[in-house]
């Protein structure tokens, strides 16, 4: 019997196919979206594009000779996720980290626990300041341990991981030399930026130009990612190469930087001085080929004591001259015509009373010419040079010879500036009478560097420059200004009546120890007095200012001055022309200056050079067995104390006693 289906039956099933149908349109729709959503955002399962950073460096300071002086590198940290680490692979894991990075196993694991001692979860930082050298090793261990299957994914993400992620946290600052050319060379401070460390010049040099070291862009590498999150390299991956900070090329030697640093820290302990301060400038160009103290720093390692010494007192440092000053008054004097290298000045039998002050000559004489005025360095003979000055001419003659407020311009970082009595206090006698002899005024070294090199150049002086010139790269060099402060004080006639008198205080005077056969050697020495509290004390600054020349167009000016020398060396002419004599002696040495000698002289020369060759040669012998011997006492020490720390945790045998006797009554 055949069954029949109403019209009712009809409509239910046509209602229950609309349905369906409408579920399946929904279910459609629900793909298409999450597909939709997966293509446009991604998800755990998807191959993400990313953007890795190629940080840029600070650019590098490199000497003349092409010795890196300072330089950047990057540093990296290590870090691991908790989650991902095999519970049962983990001491394997710290035994090889620990093997990379000397970090001891028992460090490493402390690094898994909070203080609290509960065990730390997600992302664990082992080691933040790894070099680059360590963390190329690092990156091979990686590999490693991912054939081992240190790590393991988790979740419903079956491609992806976090295994040992090395990362660049910054760059930090190298100085491989340490020492050499501090404190000129300056030091730098970490700034953080954006999770990164960046390093910024903060004195000497590495502040002066701040803005070509740190003249950087970072580069970049976008890509898709692999499954430990690497970039995939193929023809979709964008590249921008990272341009480094500018190299600054010193024009100073590191070598003849570091023989005169072997002088002073010599003299220094000679001399019991507190400071010594020498520099080496070309005259021509006044390009500064050595600059240094013996308070030198580590810039990596400061100590306590070191911090009066991170500002170079070359430039920081404005004293009271002295003598060194008479030279320069002498200059203005000869350049307004009130005297001539002849003209005949009373000097009163070396006393003489301005009111109540009286001023005295260390080698009294009735009467003196003007250049032998320079020569005996009288006090009083210059006094009266001056006076025959307009006190105008007089002042605008130093300022013009870049003394008082003016700065010299030289490129190592922070710069004072000099004082000078204004023209009201010029007018007073005394006051002109104690600035002619350098008393009263102040000047830094490197303020006189410069107007003594108008004496060895013509009449022309200019701003003395430690830096030759910076670069981006190999090929393309960057000169620096020649000059912002150029110097014409005096004719070249009346610099070259005033260079004279210099080499007669050498051949006659107080110079006598610069004598250099077969140079032409000249300067001028000045000791002055330490003011405190109001007063002079017994305490002195002593200077030598000069140049030192040869026949084959090599010429130099130099200066030196000491910082508070013992009382037996307290006059510049034990002290400070010492030590000129010396740096003069080194520069021969490095073929800088060719003395013009006879067959005899060179021989002589020759004698000399090798006895200081070997005196110094026997410096180093005594230094190395001083050195070994330190360190033999010191093992000494330890196995000492090594021993008796065993021999008490050693221990103590117990002896039993002998067995009784018997008792046979």
């Amino acid at each position: 019997m055949d069954k029949t289906i109403d019209s009712k039956e009809i409509i239910t099933i046509g209602k229950r196919a609309k349905i369906i149908a409408i579920i399946i349109l929904i279910l459609i729709s629900v793909f298409l979206i999450r597909m939709f959503f997966v293509s446009v955002s991604g998800n755990k399962n998807t191959i993400k594009t990313i953007e890795v950073k190629d940080r840029a460096l600070r650019g590098s300071i490199i000497s003349s000779d092409g010795y890196t002086i300072s330089r950047s590198i990057k540093s990296y940290s290590a870090s691991i996720h908790t989650a991902y680490l095999d519970p049962k692979k983990k001491e394997f894991f710290l035994k090889l980290f620990s093997i990379y990075t000397n970090i001891p196993v028992s460090e490493l694991k402390k690094r898994f626990y909070d203080k609290k001692g509960n065990p730390k979860k997600g992302w664990i930082v082992l080691d933040d300041n790894i070099d680059a050298k360590t963390a190329i090793y690092l990156k091979e261990l990686k590999y490693k341990l991912n054939r081992f299957k240190v790590f393991k994914a988790r979740g419903i993400n079956k491609n992806f991981y976090y295994g040992l992620t090395i990362s660049e946290k910054g760059e930090s600052r190298e100085y491989p030399l340490k020492e050499a050319m501090s404190p000129i060379l300056g030091y730098t401070r970490k700034v953080e930026k954006d999770n990164y460390t960046h390093i910024v010049g903060y004195n000497g040099i590495e502040k002066f130009y701040e803005k070509y070291l740190n003249k950087k862009v970072d580069g970049y590498i976008n890509g898709k990612r692999d499954a430990i999150g690497y970039v995939i390299q193929d023809k979709n991956t964008k590249y921008k190469r990272r341009q480094d900070g500018y190299d600054v090329v010193l024009n100073i030697s590191l070598g003849l930087q570091k023989t005169l640093d072997a002088i002073l820290d010599e003299y220094k302990q000679k001399l019991n001085a507190k400071e010594i301060i020498a520099a080496v400038m070309r005259s021509k160009d006044s390009k500064i080929l050595a600059i240094t103290s013996s308070n030198r720093y580590d810039p990596l390692n400061i100590k306590p004591d070191e911090i009066e010494n991170l500002q170079p007192k070359a430039t920081t440092y404005p004293y009271e001259p002295g003598s060194v000053l008479k030279p320069i008054s002498y200059a203005i004097a000869l350049e307004h015509g009130v005297v001539t290298p002849d003209t005949v000045i009373n000097t009163y039998g070396g006393k003489m009373y301005i009111g109540r002050f009286k001023i005295t000559d260390d080698e009294p004489e009735a009467a003196l010419t003007a250049q032998n005025i320079i020569v005996k360095s009288s006090n009083i003979g210059i006094t009266q040079i001056v006076w025959k000055l307009k006190t105008k001419d007089f002042r605008d003659g130093l300022i013009k010879f870049g003394l008082g407020p003016q700065k010299s311009g030289i490129d190592i970082g922070k710069e004072a500036t000099g004082r000078i009595y204004s023209y009201a206090k010029l007018t007073h006698k005394i006051n002109r009478a104690t600035t002619a002899y350098g008393y009263g005024i102040t000047a830094t070294f490197a303020q006189l560097l410069k107007a003594y090199n108008v004496f060895n150049n013509g009449g022309v002086s200019y701003t003395p420059r430690a830096v030759n010139y910076v670069t981006p790269n190999s090929k393309d060099k960057y000169y620096v200004k020649k000059d912002y402060t150029v110097i014409k004080p005096i004719s070249p006639e009346t610099a070259k009546m005033v260079k004279q008198a210099l080499i007669a205080v050498v051949k006659y005077g107080t110079g006598k120890k610069a004598i250099t056969q077969g140079l032409e050697v000249g300067g001028k020495t000045g000791t002055a007095m330490i003011p405190e509290h109001g007063h002079y004390v017994k305490r002195y600054r002593t200077s030598f200012y000069g140049f030192a020349n040869d026949s084959y167009g090599h010429k130099y000016t130099i200066g030196v001055m000491v910082i508070e020398p013992d009382y037996i060396h307290h006059f510049a002419s034990s002290s400070a022309v010492p030590v000129f004599k010396e740096i003069v002696n080194a520069m021969i040495d490095r073929g800088m200056l060719k003395p013009d000698l006879t067959k005899m002289q060179k021989i002589e020369q020759e004698r000399q050079k090798e006895q200081r060759e070997n005196i110094i040669k026997l410096k180093q012998q005594q230094r190395a067995k001083e050195l070994k011997e330190k360190l033999r006492k010191e093992r000494e020490k330890v196995i000492t104390k090594e021993r008796k720390a065993k021999k008490r945790r050693k221990p103590k045998l117990k002896i039993a006693p002998p067995p009784s006797e018997p008792d046979l009554f």
